[in-house]
């Protein structure tokens, strides 16, 4: 026999077939038990109601697999390094996610998490490279460090309302995710959680500070003119935009401008304008502040919106918008801005004869 059981606890499989079925006298599966075994697929009993510590690490081999709804407890490391692993089912009375679960799984499609989840723990998804899309469930309550880590494939994740916190690097290198929404609930973000180092729609609804460690580990933060920044070997801002990592179109209720970098601050007010609700006093004394540098933003990014709301309520007046309303070279955008002009009381001749 292949497995070396004693008192229900699998200890070891031994075996070298393609197609694993554990045995029904099993109710745990030990520490370890299928490490570097070469299956493809594997069948658990319900008779298993716990998995240890990596039970299943560097199954290289390892295509699919579903843990039926019997088992309770699954300890840290269950997948990490399972290198072909595409589909993943997981049961649902688990509560917690251990540590690098699907730590490496690059090949890693599908998951379905446990309705019952509350705790994700440290780099359970890190390096999943194949990741596209994953459903949280509404009972999630938190999401340690590092957990989507290097997902550079993730587009689409939603975090639930009732989450409450989002550990350090959380979605540090998540380069394909393109909107992020924080629900009102979450009461800590760790640092460099949001720092995808792609384009990054975010839209904050939690009264929490977003602090630029958040977006930028090293609290370096810098966008430079063409709205990205980028890091050397030496892991400091080198002023390129390889990276081209963006904050478009954002919505950041309670933000601390004076803990930002000047371009930083920039950024944040055009996308203030973009996302406007309502007067937000710092946002608005710095781009009356620094009026021309947030202009310049606004047509070399082609950031109309922003443009159109400033000059709508006057944070802008005509005259300092109209140096630059000469660059803006699309001619619906200029009647968009005409618009605008005609209805604002405090827009005087010399704009509308410009446009």
């Amino acid at each position: 026999m292949p497995f070396e059981i004693t008192r229900g606890i699998l200890k070891k499989y031994t075996g070298n077939d393609g197609h694993v079925v554990i045995p029904t006298d099993v109710t745990e599966i030990g520490d370890y038990a299928f490490s570097s075994a070469v299956m493809r697929t594997v069948s658990i009993p319900d008779t298993v109601s716990a998995i240890g510590t990596s039970a299943f690490y560097n199954c290289r081999n390892l295509e699919e697999i579903v843990i039926p709804d019997s088992v309770r407890y699954v300890r840290d490391g269950l997948f990490s390094r399972c290198l072909n692993l595409k589909k993943a089912v997981l049961p649902d009375q688990v509560t917690a996610l251990g540590k690098i679960t699907f730590f490496q799984c690059e090949s890693l499609e599908s998951v379905k998490l446990p309705s019952h989840l509350e705790i994700i723990r440290r780099a359970c998804f890190q390096q999943c490279h194949s990741l596209k899309t994953l459903q949280l469930p509404a009972s999630l309550k938190q999401i340690d460090d590092n957990v989507f880590d290097d997902c550079t494939s993730l587009e689409e994740v939603s975090l639930p309302v009732g989450l409450k916190t989002i550990g350090d690097n959380t979605f540090f290198g998540c380069s394909s995710l393109k909107r992020l929404d924080i629900p009102e609930s979450v009461t800590a973000i760790g640092k460099g959680a949001l720092e995808t180092r792609g384009t990054l729609q975010l839209t904050v609804h939690a009264p929490i500070r977003i602090t630029a460690k958040m977006l930028d580990n090293n609290w370096n933060l810098n966008w430079n003119n063409a709205g990205g920044f980028n890091f050397g070997a030496n892991g400091h801002y080198n002023g390129k935009n390889e990276d081209n990592y963006r904050l478009v179109d954002s919505l950041l209720p309670d933000v601390d401008l004076s803990r930002w970098k000047p371009f930083a601050r920039c950024v944040l007010a055009v996308n203030y304008l973009e996302t406007y609700r309502k007067d937000d006093e710092q946002y608005i004394a710095w781009i009356r502040e620094n009026t021309d540098e947030c202009l310049r933003m606004m047509v070399s990014l082609k950031r109309y919106t922003a443009m159109n709301t400033a000059l709508e309520h006057g944070f802008i007046t005509p005259q300092q918008a109209e140096p630059y309303l000469d660059l803006v070279e699309d001619r619906q955008q200029r009647s968009i801005l005409l618009s605008y002009a005609r209805k604002t009381p405090s827009m005087g001749n010399d704009l509308l004869d410009l446009l």
